[in-house]
């Protein structure tokens, strides 16, 4: 694939399910890309994506979810976040689902993982050449792009603190084509008209993130982000610029799902909306490579 196509990947959570069956679905086609960035969930589906594990994604966010130290509130009264980071980011890859990581660092594959700076609330990228092939930073990293405020505590990284990128930008196709990619496959995780609301943040919340100024702005202005990356794709996608996979059929699953049945059928929902559109993704590819 030429070098001017990139991936981008939406996070959201559990929702990322539906992600998992899309990069199955490419997987099985033997489709790869030059250049791949993603948020949170996305970050971590495109790393198993990389490391060309096929199945990894569907056990880590399906098969795994009910296992008791997967997530719960007795992780958050601890003061560790809804989500158990250390079971996800160092028991499941290092132990229960080992993760690649050979095929992971020697991957030519350009990966940018996307994160916010507590500090300056502003997005911050980590490009897997910055890791040199480091076991604890990737998971490090991964896990900084996961942690979404008040769910989870920061991320310290290099003398800094990080939260979940998606705060700051959820969908980062203009990091994607600031860094030369005029062509983007976009997955995302919400239905097509999908409109981002101003969160509200309750008095706990706002007590909570008092130290960090700067995350309550950008809290504060996440959906006027968000809605501007999608008015961005659609404008893509209409001049042909952006292929985008978001799912079609309605969605059932919330962030911090535990169904497995429902994030079961999410997943297969991607793999089968993904492979009824693979065909019409191998003509774009040609076509916008012969231009």
């Amino acid at each position: 694939m030429a070098k001017k196509f990139g991936l981008v990947l939406e996070g959201g959570g559990m929702r990322g399910a539906y992600t998992s069956g899309v990069l199955r679905a490419f997987m099985d086609e033997g489709i790869k890309f030059p250049y791949i960035i993603g948020v949170s969930a996305g970050a971590n589906n495109a790393a198993n994506f990389i490391a060309e594990q096929k199945d990894r994604n569907k056990i880590v966010f399906v098969d795994y979810v009910s296992h008791k130290e997967y997530s719960g509130l007795k992780y958050f009264i601890k003061g560790k976040g809804y989500f158990n980071m250390d079971f996800l980011f160092n028991t499941l890859p290092n132990r229960l689902v080992p993760f690649d990581y050979e095929t992971f660092f020697n991957s030519k594959t350009v990966f940018k993982i996307c994160v916010t700076d507590v500090e300056t609330g502003e997005p911050v990228y980590f490009d897997k050449s910055q890791l040199d092939g480091d076991k604890k930073m990737i998971n490090k990293v991964l896990r900084a792009s996961s942690s979404l405020p008040i769910f989870s505590p920061p991320v310290e990284i290099n003398g800094k603190l990080y939260y979940d990128g998606g705060v700051t930008d959820s969908i980062p196709i203009e990091k994607s084509i600031e860094d030369g990619n005029i062509c983007n496959v976009i997955v995302l995780t919400r239905n097509r008209g999908y409109v981002k609301k101003k969160q509200r943040l309750g008095p706990y919340s706002k007590h909570y993130l008092k130290k960090y100024p700067n995350i309550l702005k950008a809290l504060s202005a996440r959906h006027i982000k968000y809605n501007k990356a999608l008015e961005k794709i659609n404008i893509l996608e209409k001049e042909g610029y952006a292929f985008v996979f978001r799912p079609i059929a309605p969605l059932k699953v919330n962030r911090l799902e535990k169904d497995i049945t429902k994030l079961e059928e999410l997943y297969n929902q991607g793999y089968k909306e993904a492979m009824e559109r693979i065909d019409q993704l191998k003509r774009w590819i040609e076509e916008v490579s012969k231009e």
